[in-house]
Protein backbone atom coordinates (compact mmCIF):
# COMPACT_ATOMS: atom_id res chain seq x y z
CA UNK A 1 0.00 0.00 0.00
CA UNK A 2 1.33 3.68 -0.96
CA UNK A 3 1.50 5.72 1.65
CA UNK A 4 -0.02 9.53 1.08
CA UNK A 5 0.64 12.48 3.12
CA UNK A 6 -2.14 14.40 5.05
CA UNK A 7 -2.79 17.12 2.10
CA UNK A 8 -3.61 14.99 -0.49
CA UNK A 9 -5.75 12.60 2.30
CA UNK A 10 -7.92 15.44 3.11
CA UNK A 11 -8.29 16.57 -0.62
CA UNK A 12 -9.38 13.24 -1.39
CA UNK A 13 -11.70 13.64 1.79
CA UNK A 14 -13.27 16.68 0.72
CA UNK A 15 -13.70 15.75 -2.85
CA UNK A 16 -17.17 14.88 -2.69
CA UNK A 17 -18.18 18.54 -1.47
CA UNK A 18 -15.55 20.76 -2.93
CA UNK A 19 -14.72 18.28 -6.13
CA UNK A 20 -11.07 17.50 -7.11
CA UNK A 21 -8.65 18.40 -10.23
CA UNK A 22 -6.32 15.46 -11.03
CA UNK A 23 -3.25 16.18 -12.78
CA UNK A 24 -0.45 14.03 -14.55
CA UNK A 25 3.36 14.95 -15.09
CA UNK A 26 5.28 13.06 -17.26
CA UNK A 27 8.78 13.18 -17.78
CA UNK A 28 10.53 11.71 -20.49
CA UNK A 29 14.68 10.99 -20.70
CA UNK A 30 15.79 10.11 -24.39
CA UNK A 31 18.82 10.38 -26.25
CA UNK A 32 19.02 13.52 -28.25
CA UNK A 33 20.02 12.61 -31.82
CA UNK A 34 21.81 15.86 -32.71
CA UNK A 35 24.64 14.86 -29.68
CA UNK A 36 23.85 11.41 -28.44
CA UNK A 37 23.53 12.71 -25.17
CA UNK A 38 20.30 12.13 -22.35
CA UNK A 39 18.29 14.76 -22.83
CA UNK A 40 14.85 15.26 -20.59
CA UNK A 41 11.36 17.13 -21.09
CA UNK A 42 8.29 17.01 -19.02
CA UNK A 43 4.27 17.54 -20.60
CA UNK A 44 1.58 17.41 -18.47
CA UNK A 45 -2.43 18.08 -18.85
CA UNK A 46 -2.66 21.14 -17.76
CA UNK A 47 -3.00 24.05 -19.88
CA UNK A 48 0.14 26.12 -18.95
CA UNK A 49 3.83 25.42 -18.80
CA UNK A 50 4.91 24.74 -15.30
CA UNK A 51 7.80 24.14 -13.24
CA UNK A 52 7.10 22.50 -10.24
CA UNK A 53 8.94 20.12 -7.16
CA UNK A 54 8.56 16.23 -7.60
CA UNK A 55 9.65 13.34 -6.12
CA UNK A 56 12.09 11.56 -8.39
CA UNK A 57 11.46 7.90 -9.24
CA UNK A 58 14.75 6.89 -9.18
CA UNK A 59 16.26 8.75 -6.72
CA UNK A 60 13.09 9.63 -4.20
CA UNK A 61 14.36 13.07 -3.12
CA UNK A 62 12.94 16.27 -4.61
CA UNK A 63 13.38 17.33 -8.08
CA UNK A 64 12.70 21.07 -9.80
CA UNK A 65 11.51 20.55 -13.29
CA UNK A 66 9.81 22.06 -15.65
CA UNK A 67 6.59 20.73 -18.08
CA UNK A 68 5.03 21.65 -21.04
CA UNK A 69 1.04 22.20 -21.26
CA UNK A 70 -1.53 22.58 -23.49
CA UNK A 71 -0.27 18.91 -25.46
CA UNK A 72 -3.91 17.46 -25.26
CA UNK A 73 -2.97 14.38 -23.41
CA UNK A 74 -4.57 11.48 -23.69
CA UNK A 75 -3.36 8.55 -20.88
CA UNK A 76 -5.03 5.42 -20.26
CA UNK A 77 -5.32 4.31 -16.57
CA UNK A 78 -2.66 2.89 -14.72
CA UNK A 79 -2.82 -0.35 -12.99
CA UNK A 80 -2.51 -1.23 -9.31
CA UNK A 81 -0.81 -4.92 -8.78
CA UNK A 82 1.05 -6.92 -6.49
CA UNK A 83 2.13 -9.65 -8.82
CA UNK A 84 4.96 -9.47 -11.64
CA UNK A 85 2.43 -8.69 -14.22
CA UNK A 86 4.07 -6.03 -17.03
CA UNK A 87 2.12 -2.55 -17.02
CA UNK A 88 1.46 -0.65 -20.09
CA UNK A 89 0.14 2.69 -20.07
CA UNK A 90 -0.48 3.97 -23.61
CA UNK A 91 0.29 8.03 -23.66
CA UNK A 92 -1.50 9.75 -27.00
CA UNK A 93 -0.80 13.44 -27.60
CA UNK A 94 -1.37 15.91 -30.37
CA UNK A 95 0.84 15.39 -32.89
CA UNK A 96 0.68 19.28 -33.99
CA UNK A 97 2.10 20.21 -30.86
CA UNK A 98 5.94 21.45 -31.38
CA UNK A 99 7.35 19.88 -28.11
CA UNK A 100 5.42 16.50 -29.19
CA UNK A 101 7.36 16.69 -32.25
CA UNK A 102 10.25 17.56 -30.65
CA UNK A 103 10.11 14.65 -28.34
CA UNK A 104 9.72 12.19 -31.33
CA UNK A 105 11.97 13.47 -34.15
CA UNK A 106 14.35 15.36 -32.24
CA UNK A 107 15.31 12.93 -29.24
CA UNK A 108 15.69 8.96 -29.85
CA UNK A 109 12.73 7.95 -27.67
CA UNK A 110 13.60 3.73 -28.26
CA UNK A 111 13.55 2.84 -24.56
CA UNK A 112 13.34 6.30 -23.30
CA UNK A 113 12.60 6.34 -19.43
CA UNK A 114 9.17 7.72 -18.33
CA UNK A 115 8.14 8.95 -15.22
CA UNK A 116 4.60 9.71 -14.52
CA UNK A 117 3.47 11.62 -11.31
CA UNK A 118 0.06 12.43 -10.06
CA UNK A 119 -1.33 15.25 -8.26
CA UNK A 120 -4.22 16.95 -7.04
CA UNK A 121 -4.41 20.67 -7.97
CA UNK A 122 -7.19 22.79 -5.33
CA UNK A 123 -10.35 24.07 -6.60
CA UNK A 124 -10.34 26.89 -4.41
CA UNK A 125 -6.64 28.21 -5.38
CA UNK A 126 -6.05 26.13 -8.07
CA UNK A 127 -2.88 25.04 -6.61
CA UNK A 128 -1.20 21.56 -5.86
CA UNK A 129 -2.57 20.31 -2.39
CA UNK A 130 1.22 18.38 -2.15
CA UNK A 131 4.04 17.39 -3.71
CA UNK A 132 3.64 15.20 -6.96
CA UNK A 133 4.70 11.39 -6.37
CA UNK A 134 5.32 8.99 -8.87
CA UNK A 135 3.04 6.08 -9.96
CA UNK A 136 4.62 4.56 -12.65
CA UNK A 137 8.08 3.91 -13.67
CA UNK A 138 8.70 2.67 -17.17
CA UNK A 139 10.39 3.03 -20.84
CA UNK A 140 9.07 3.85 -24.26
CA UNK A 141 8.50 0.11 -26.28
CA UNK A 142 6.44 1.68 -29.04
CA UNK A 143 6.40 5.39 -30.24
CA UNK A 144 3.94 5.39 -33.81
CA UNK A 145 3.19 8.47 -35.55
CA UNK A 146 -0.12 8.44 -37.43
CA UNK A 147 -0.66 10.43 -40.31
CA UNK A 148 -4.55 11.26 -40.52
CA UNK A 149 -6.02 12.00 -43.52
CA UNK A 150 -7.13 15.50 -44.96
CA UNK A 151 -9.42 17.20 -42.08
CA UNK A 152 -8.83 14.55 -39.47
CA UNK A 153 -6.79 14.27 -36.49
CA UNK A 154 -3.32 12.94 -35.88
CA UNK A 155 -1.55 12.10 -32.97
CA UNK A 156 1.78 10.17 -31.35
CA UNK A 157 1.33 7.64 -29.16
CA UNK A 158 3.76 6.54 -26.95
CA UNK A 159 3.51 3.20 -25.60
CA UNK A 160 4.90 2.89 -21.55
CA UNK A 161 5.84 -0.39 -20.18
CA UNK A 162 7.11 -0.86 -16.59
CA UNK A 163 10.74 -0.91 -16.09
CA UNK A 164 11.95 -2.77 -13.77
CA UNK A 165 9.11 -5.83 -14.21
CA UNK A 166 10.36 -5.35 -17.89
CA UNK A 167 14.02 -6.38 -17.03
CA UNK A 168 12.49 -9.24 -15.57
CA UNK A 169 11.78 -10.94 -18.99
CA UNK A 170 14.54 -10.55 -20.89
CA UNK A 171 17.04 -12.95 -21.63
CA UNK A 172 20.68 -12.46 -21.53
CA UNK A 173 22.40 -14.56 -24.70
CA UNK A 174 25.71 -14.26 -22.79
CA UNK A 175 24.51 -16.68 -20.26
CA UNK A 176 25.49 -19.92 -23.39
CA UNK A 177 27.01 -17.62 -25.63
CA UNK A 178 30.48 -19.84 -25.51
CA UNK A 179 32.22 -16.67 -27.63
CA UNK A 180 31.31 -14.17 -24.41
CA UNK A 181 32.62 -16.37 -22.05
CA UNK A 182 35.87 -17.71 -23.62
CA UNK A 183 36.64 -13.44 -23.04
CA UNK A 184 36.63 -14.05 -19.62
CA UNK A 185 40.47 -15.44 -19.60
CA UNK A 186 39.77 -17.94 -21.72
CA UNK A 187 36.57 -19.18 -19.96
CA UNK A 188 35.56 -22.59 -22.23
CA UNK A 189 32.16 -23.31 -19.76
CA UNK A 190 30.12 -22.90 -23.21
CA UNK A 191 32.29 -24.73 -25.57
CA UNK A 192 29.92 -27.55 -25.81
CA UNK A 193 26.53 -25.82 -25.52
CA UNK A 194 24.73 -26.20 -28.51
CA UNK A 195 26.05 -29.78 -29.21
CA UNK A 196 26.24 -31.53 -26.02
CA UNK A 197 21.99 -32.09 -26.21
CA UNK A 198 22.26 -34.36 -29.09
CA UNK A 199 25.25 -36.67 -27.24
CA UNK A 200 24.35 -40.08 -26.83
CA UNK A 201 27.17 -41.27 -24.54
CA UNK A 202 26.12 -45.32 -23.28
CA UNK A 203 25.94 -46.01 -19.79
CA UNK A 204 29.67 -46.83 -18.53
CA UNK A 205 31.36 -45.33 -20.95
CA UNK A 206 33.44 -41.84 -21.35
Amino acid sequence: MRNIDAAFHDALVSGRDKGIIPRRFVYITAKDRSTGAPASIGIWNGDEDITITVTSAVTGLPSSRSYYGAMNIEMGGITRTANLTVQNVELQMSQIADIAQEIVRGYDVRLAKVEIHEILFSTETRQPVSTPFPVFLGEVDTAPIETPAIGQDGNITLNIVSDAISMLTRSNPKKSSYEAQLRRGGDEWGKYASTVGTWKVPWGSK
